[in-house]
């Protein structure tokens, strides 16, 4: 169990703590310095049940409430300390409107210094401290009296963690493991430490993990949990790894990065929350706000669904546009703080880490986001198949961080359709709808492009559109499978079409086929192939577009036409190249000299795998994120 110490500046969060732990958590010489907490400060304690909880030390003070919010946007259960020489602050008041802003059930109120107070003095904290707790939210929150300096009220407060911590219900450690980093360093002999509290399930020394959002490779060396070796440590704990990789050094790691496992990599800059304003102010359209989730601040805008934003006091859904990428998932707890003022305006959590960035009527959308905000995992599914009339469920298993075996039962209501990797769940009347929208497509091209076979993939995809590509892509595949529709090479059409090529085109393709295959992984450009076929150019290049809109050749680069087959042996390189690296992903040189293509052809050819979506770029490096036979179709 970790415990949050919170509270206005100068309260004695960090002596209590040393009166609980006997460990002083003020760890930063300038913090010995003000006699101030500025960072984060942990130390821990054994209790008399043989239980070890943990305490987070969060600074009191308004400048550096950034540093606060890393310290319990992960943490259940609060100490609020409230020194009784002060009384309630400005500071105590935000650090409780911040916990009922997220969600923190358990709240416990430490008068401290009672030392320094006469009687009357006490009861009359005593009675401020309680109308700050009923305002908040907390009426039933206990208060408990203690000195760190004599000792009077300290074996109170021991005994009510003991029973917090006899009463405490481990976190559910199944999913994959997420850990929001709050320090990272490098002590001598140890290498590359990182720490903070396990936010979902478990890891083991030599497990493989990957640094999020900077998608860097990492390997789990060493475990301490509470200062102590462990072979392995589970959501909840506060826990130190230390991590090694090809990429990684300490001056690529910040606070908030995210130690995840690598199947829920997913970066983000599209976030759909439910939050609540807070009493005094709301929060309007579109205003600049920094975002606070995990361990990181990030700046972005916040897009309300309602005309003009949130009331003060009210909750709703607000989708926020992150001015550069995060890691969230559904249920992390986060903050809005107004740009400008600095202020806090509303808090809540993450119902959907992957908001679709695309039009839909306002009843749809709002029908969807209630849908996103249930509990309940196949709650939640099932009223996005009624709302949305499908759901990407590779994409719902990572963002609530679920199984992979995760099965719902949908009865006769919705198709499974889709490889195992990129599964969806579509409803029959969504397939029906779909399905008609393409075919109506084709009969009209049909109609218009008699000689021609039939549009490609993403020509007849546009007009699946609302409907997202990776869906529309599954439905395609299923009705190829019924029979509904037909693909000849990269062409899709009705199966009663059957377009025939001029006589002449016809004549030449074995040449063509014959030259392309021969060259291997390099075919020649345009302005070749036409001296080697005695034609101009411009009589090539219109030939090839011919034999391309039959799928036979697909167009890389303005000069150059390659068959599908050397796309797809390209496409597999690059994916050898990403499963054979550690770090799982590869350089334009590597692959260069992996298909022996030359420099400025691999340039070429990669910038066309990353349009297929069969590679990604991050910086100089890539990775392959689907297979080149799946997107070629």
């Amino acid at each position: 169990m970790i415990i949050a110490l919170a509270g206005h500046v100068d309260h004695g969060k960090t002596a209590l703590i040393r009166a609980l732990t006997g460990i002083d958590a003020d760890r930063l010489p300038e913090e010995k310095k003000r006699g101030m907490t500025i960072d984060l400060g942990f130390a821990h304690v054994r209790l008399k049940s043989g239980t070890t909880v943990g305490f987070v030390d969060v600074p009191g003070h308004e400048r550096f409430l950034s540093n606060m919010l890393a310290g319990v946007l992960s943490i259940d259960t609060v100490l609020l300390v409230v020194a009784a020489d002060d009384g309630p602050m400005p500071q105590t008041n935000e650090h409780l409107s911040i916990l009922r802003l997220t969600g923190v059930a358990d709240v416990t109120a430490v008068i401290s210094k009672i030392d320094k107070v006469d009687t009357a003095r006490l009861a009359t904290v005593r009675m401020a401290v309680r109308e700050a707790l009923d305002r908040a939210g907390y009426p039933s929150a206990p208060v408990i009296e203690a000195s760190s300096v004599t000792g009077d009220g300290i074996p109170l407060v021991l005994d009510s963690i003991e029973n917090k911590a006899s009463a405490y219900r481990a976190r559910d450690a199944s999913g994959g493991f997420r850990l929001a980093i709050d320090r990272s360093f490098s002590p001598a002999g140890a290498g590359l430490v990182v720490t903070g509290t396990a936010a979902a399930g478990i890891v083991s020394v030599g497990d493989r993990l990957m640094l999020s959002p900077s998608r860097l490779a990492a390997r789990v060396r060493g475990i301490q949990v509470h200062n102590e070796v462990a072979a392995t440590a589970r959501a909840g704990d506060r826990c130190a790894l230390v991590i090694a990789g090809p990429r990684i050094e300490r001056a690529r790691l910040k606070r908030g990065d995210w130690l995840i496992d690598p199947s829920l990599h997913a970066p983000t800059q599209r976030v759909d929350t439910l939050v609540h304003a807070v009493e005094d102010r709301g929060l309007r359209h579109a205003s600049r706000v920094h975002v606070h989730f995990g361990a990181t601040s990030v700046i972005g805008r916040a897009l309300m669904h309602k005309a003009r934003g949130l009331e003060p006091g009210e909750s709703g859904f607000v989708t926020i546009l992150l001015d550069k990428p995060g890691a969230c998932l559904y249920g992390d707890r986060l903050i809005l703080r107004d740009d400008a003022t600095g202020r806090v305006v509303a808090g809540g959590h993450v119902i959907d880490p992957f908001s679709p960035d695309r039009r839909t009527r306002r009843e749809l959308r709002s029908a969807s986001l209630a849908a996103h905000a249930l509990a309940d995992p196949e709650h939640s599914l099932r009223a996005l198949l009624i709302a949305e009339g499908w759901v990407d469920l590779r994409r719902f298993i990572v963002a609530r961080n679920l199984t992979s075996d995760f099965a719902p039962d949908t009865g006769d209501d919705a198709i499974r359709i889709g490889s195992e990797e990129a599964a969806v769940l579509v409803s029959a009347e969504t397939i029906a709808r779909i399905g008609a929208s393409l075919t109506r497509y084709l009969a009209a091209w049909h109609e218009t492009h008699s000689d021609q076979m039939g549009p490609g993939k993403a020509e007849l995809l546009r007009a699946a559109s609302p409907v997202t590509g990776n869906i529309a892509e599954a439905v395609m595949d299923l009705l190829r499978a019924r029979g509904d529709i037909a693909r000849d090479g990269l062409a899709w059409r009705l199966p009663g079409h059957q377009p025939v090529l001029a006589p002449m085109d016809e004549a030449r393709w074995p040449m063509i086929q014959t030259t392309l295959a021969a060259a291997d992984l390099r075919p020649p450009r345009v302005r070749e192939l036409a001296e080697t076929m005695r034609m101009t150019p411009e009589e090539m290049d219109a030939l090839l577009l011919r034999l391309e809109r039959f799928g036979r050749l697909v167009r890389v680069a303005a000069n150059r036409f390659f068959l599908p087959e050397t796309v797809v042996a390209l496409g597999e390189i690059a994916h050898a190249l990403t499963t054979g690296s550690e770090a799982a992903c590869f350089t334009a040189a590597e692959f260069n000299k992996r298909s022996g293509i030359g420099r400025n052809l691999t340039i070429v050819v990669l910038e066309y795998l990353d349009r297929l979506g069969i590679t990604q770029r991050s910086g100089d490096l890539r990775h392959a994120v689907r297979s080149a036979q799946e997107a070629m179709g």
